[in-house]
């Protein structure tokens, strides 16, 4: 799991720890924070993309349904990542 996969892994459990590991990851000059963020938004797309491609295999409407849920934090969570924050 690179960076941004960490940063996602975290956000989920403790963002603060998330905003801390940005700042960590940051500090060298090597990453930008927009940088590290679409590399979290990336890997929280690619989870909740994989979550989607299970229901190709569902029996029926129902568990494609209920698969489909299953993407929804994934998915959620990008849109966070990525919304427009201040990086000052």
């Amino acid at each position: 799991m690179g960076s941004g996969g960490e940063v996602a892994a975290r956000w989920r459990e403790n963002p603060a720890q998330a905003v801390a590991l940005v700042r960590e990851l940051t500090a060298g000059g090597e990453l930008t924070v927009e940088e590290v963020l679409d590399q979290a938004v990336d890997a929280a797309m690619v989870c909740g993309l994989l979550a989607l491609a299970r229901t190709a295999a569902a029996s029926d409407p129902s568990t494609a349904a209920e698969l489909c849920l299953t993407a929804a934090p994934h998915l959620v969570l990008a849109v966070t990542l990525a919304a427009p924050t201040s990086t000052e």
